[in-house]
Order: structure tokens, then sequence, then C-alpha cells
């Protein structure tokens, strides 16, 4: 019989060692090909590509959203799915998964990708663009600025300056215009780009004329012509700098050579920029005073401004729209992660029956065998006496029901016996209670885990995490039941709050959990903020166990 049960034992040992290979196989190729994926799509994002889906994108984030991830591969990710955000026109979506890329960076980390990072945050600033917030896209255009110095990319750095000039513009900031330009000049002629130093003029000539100082002016558009390489062989403006012609008529027509003046407004007019090309043609016939000329532009100039602002208005209607359809992704959001959340449930539910079905309890508890029978025999004679004193509570109730006859003494011993019955209970679930928080801290996972933090060694995979955590809420259902009625927690800081309540330092979770130092301090201190309004992480270990371990 016992040969049997041995041999039994072994074909379980050998299904369960089996399993444990073929999932692990399949995690590994799962893994390559998410990665591969990862890959492909940021190749198309550096060609340029536009995207005109984000399920490929979302199906990445998914993947990759988790603490035993590199933070690298989550940032690039929740990238990915910006991008296709705003390519799609969902402005609100691209800002928030922008902002959480930013966030899943962990720039203490000595492979932190600063380029990735970098270019977040020049595509936040497009975005902002869009959506007409200057002062958000100055904010995203300074830290593109200090990451493209950081990783030693002087042209980006600089042009990153000249990207301000259109968000100072709309503050109406010019000094700040002419600041930034003369600062960017500089910085090009130092690394010899003297086109790209003498296109830094283009916008601060523009407000030199506009302010009427035109000797300055003048030698501005003098190095212009000579250096920018703006101009091809006919001397007409390359595409992409027409409105140049705009600041040559206002040049002239300050200095009053209206001739001059008028043939660079209709150059204007010429490249489809209407509105600028008729006030500058009412301008020029105004001061010439013709009022056939001026009755004949003042109407398309009005009709061409009236074109502008309802450009503006529709771009208005764009973005509102865009923040409605935001409003519903939410909804649909939360819808979604209900359904996932049904799932997981479900999940949890076949995986334990299957290592139900798999692992016997023979191998867990062997080495706590003499332990358990210990306390269960404890137990026992504690409920055997439980017993007893009920019977003996009852049957003198019962008999002074009987005899409706109460004297004191035999109240007293009613009070005597009730007494030692409360006691007696306590004893029970106090022994009951001590003997599940033995059984979880013997637990195989959680000493497999220690092991892994003292040695260094074989990291726990994400399965792991997630049966810790249904073994810690299994044991101590009260702190779950805490969580739930002061403020959830994400995945991470269920796990460290895990992590800590077994010893573990930052340098341990760290390891553990695949992340850097110091993102593991700063979860500790949103789980202590977030449960404990405690806005630190050094009294973390101190708030869960006075919750964890209450008496």
């Amino acid at each position: 019989m016992r040969r049997k049960k041995r041999i039994l034992e072994g074909i379980l040992a050998v299904i369960a060692v089996a399993a444990l290979v073929a999932g692990g196989i399949r995690t590994y190729c799962h893994d390559r090909a998410m990665h591969g994926a990862l890959r492909e799509l940021q190749e198309w994002n550096l060609a340029d590509t536009v995207f005109r889906s984000e399920s490929a994108a979302q199906a990445l984030v998914d993947y990759f959203d988790h603490p035993w991830h590199n933070a690298n591969d989550q940032m690039l990710a929740y990238y990915l799915l910006g991008r296709a955000h705003a390519d799609m026109g969902e402005a609100p979506q691209a800002i928030e998964t922008y902002q959480t890329a930013i966030e899943r960076a962990d720039t203490t980390a000595s492979d932190c990708d600063f380029r990735i990072l970098r270019n977040i945050y020049g595509q936040m600033a497009e975005v902002f663009d869009e959506q007409n917030l200057p002062e958000d896209e100055l904010k995203a255009d300074s830290a593109f600025i200090h990451y493209s110095w950081k990783l030693g990319d002087t042209l980006q750095a600089i042009n990153g300056y000249r990207a301000m000039e259109c968000p100072y513009f709309l503050l109406g900031k010019f000094d700040n215009i002419l600041e930034i330009d003369s600062l960017a000049r500089c910085q090009f002629l130092s690394i010899g780009e003297t086109a790209y130093a003498a296109r830094a003029l283009l916008a601060a000539t523009n407000i030199l004329v506009q302010r009427g100082d035109s000797e300055h002016a003048k030698k501005n558009i003098e190095i212009i012509r000579r250096e920018a390489e703006i101009f091809n062989e006919g001397q007409q403006l390359i595409p992409t700098h027409e409105m140049f012609y705009y600041t040559l008529g206002l040049y002239h027509e300050g200095n009053s050579l209206l001739d001059s003046a008028e043939y660079y407004y209709r150059r204007v007019l010429a490249t489809g920029e209407l509105e600028a090309g008729y006030k500058g043609l009412l301008s020029v016939y105004s001061k010439r005073g013709i009022p056939d000329s001026i009755a004949k532009y003042a109407p398309l100039y009005a009709d061409a401004n009236d074109a502008m602002h309802r450009e503006m208005n529709s771009n208005v209607v764009h973005r509102t729209a865009s923040l409605y359809n935001y409003n519903r992704h939410l909804r649909q959001a939360q819808v979604s992660e209900q359904k996932a959340r049904a799932r997981l449930v479900v999940l949890y539910i076949t995986i334990i029956v299957i290592l139900a079905l798999v692992v016997t309890g023979y191998y867990l508890y062997a080495k706590n065998l003499e332990k358990e029978r210990k306390r269960e025999h404890a137990l026992n004679t504690i409920q055997q006496n439980y017993i007893k004193v009920s019977q003996d509570y009852h049957s003198l109730l019962a008999e002074n029901e009987e005899k409706h006859f109460y004297t004191a003494e035999l109240e007293q011993q009613l009070n005597e016996l009730r007494e030692e019955k409360e006691q007696l209970e306590l004893l029970a679930n106090s022994l009951r209670a001590k003997n599940k928080v033995g059984n979880y801290y013997a637990h195989e996972l959680v000493q497999r885990i220690i092991g892994c933090a003292v040695n260094r060694k074989n990291a726990p995979s994400g399965k792991d995490f997630m049966l810790l955590r249904e073994l810690f809420c299994e044991t101590f259902p009260h702190f779950k039941d805490f969580v739930a009625r002061t403020h959830p927690l994400s995945d991470y800081e269920w796990y460290v709050c895990i992590l800590v309540d077994m010893g573990m330092g930052n340098s341990d979770m760290a390891f553990l959990m695949g992340q850097g130092a110091q993102r593991m301090n700063n979860i500790q201190r949103q789980a202590n903020r977030l449960l404990f309004k405690d806005d630190t992480s050094s009294t973390l270990p101190v708030n869960l166990r006075a919750v964890i371990h209450e008496t």
C-alpha cells in the first residue's frame, strides 16, 4: 500500500514538473513575440508612419504594464499608444498616455532610455500646440531641451529653443522670442551651423520690423538672404518659409518703398496666405490714397479674416469633440476594467483548481507535520472543553427553566460558566488565527521569495506575485477590507506592502520586482500616503504592522 502511494506521489510530481516546464516554454515564446512586436511598432514610428488604429499599441501596453517588466519597455509601449491617439485626433487621450509613459520611466536607472523620454516630451509639445495650450507647450519644450542636452544632441537642443517661438507668440511675449532666438543663433554659430543661425533671425526680424527698428531689421535681412539658404536660384522662397515675404513687405512699407512692399505682398497672396496678403495690399493702397483699390481690397481682407476665424472656430469644435470622445472613452474603459476583473477572478479560480489537482499537501506540510499535530491536539482539547462547558451551561439553564427556581448561587454559577465559555472561545479563536498566520509565513512560496531576496537569484515571476497576493489576502482578510475602505491600491503598491510586511528593504524589492531602488521608495511613499495619509516611506512598516497584525 505504501509503495503504491509513493508511486502515485512520484507520478503527480512528474506531472507537476512537466506542467511547469510547458508553461515556462509558452511564457518564454510569448515574451519574445511581444518584444518583437514592440520593436516592429517602434520601427514604424521612427519611419514616421501615421497610425490608423491603437489596437496594436494597446495590446503592447496590456502586456508590458506589469512590475516584472523593464521600465523602458513600459515607457515605450505607452509612448507608442500616445502616438496612435495623437495621429487619430484624440488629443486628451494622447496627453494622458504620454504622461503615463513619463511616469513609467526610471530616470535613476543606469539603462534609462533618455532618447525615448526626450521624444515623448517633443510629441507632447506638438499636441499642446494643436490644442492651443502655450504654457503647457513651453513646459514640454523645456523638458525636450533638457534631455537633448543630457543626450549630447546639441542640434536638437538648439532647435528646441526655436520651438518656443510659437507658444511665446501666442502669449504675446515678444521679448522672450528675441531672447531665445539670439541664444539659438549664438549656439548655432558655435557649432558651425551658419544656415540654421541665419534662420533663427526670421521671427526676430518680423518683430523688429513691426517695432519700427529698420536699421537692425535691415542687417538681419541681409544675413538671411546671404546665409539662411531659404531662397532658390530664382530668389524665390522655398516651401515652409514663404511668410518671410510678408516680413519683407512690412519692412519696405515701413521705409516708404510702397512698390516693393506691394510686390512682396502679392508674393504672399501667391502662396495662399490670403489674410496677410490682402491686409498688406490694403495698407499700401490706403497710404497711396487710391479709393478704388481700397474699396476692392477692404472686402477681400474682411473675407479672408472671416475665413481665418471660421478655421479657428472649426479647431475649437474639433477640440470639443475630442474631449467628448475622451469622456466616452473613459466610460468604456471603466466597463472594460470591470470585465477584466471578472475574467481575472475566473482565472484565479481555474489556477487554484489545477493546483489542487496536481499538487498534494504532503510536500508542503511534511516538515511542519509534528508541529501541526501539536496544534491540532491543543485545538481539539480546547474544543472538547468548550463543548463540555456548553453542555453544562445548557443543562443548568434547562434545569433552571424547568424548575422556575433562581437562586443567587445558581446565577453565580451561570455567570462563571459564561465567562469560562467566552475565555475558551477567545483562546480557540486566537489559536486558530496564530495557526493560520504561521502557515502563511511557512508557506513554500513565501519561503522561496525570501530565499530569492537573500541569494539574489531566480527572481519571482508575475504569476508568483499574483499567487502571493492571493495567499496574503486569504490570511489577512481584515487588511484587504481595510484597503477597500481606505483607498484602492495598484498592483505595484499591493506587492510592495506585502514585501514590506515580509521585512524586505528597498534593494530586496528592487531585485524581486526588477525595478530601481528609488522607484521602490516612491511606491512605498505613495502607498503610505493613500492608506495612512503619511507622506513618507520610512513609517510604512510600522503603519502596516499595526493594521495587518492587529490584536
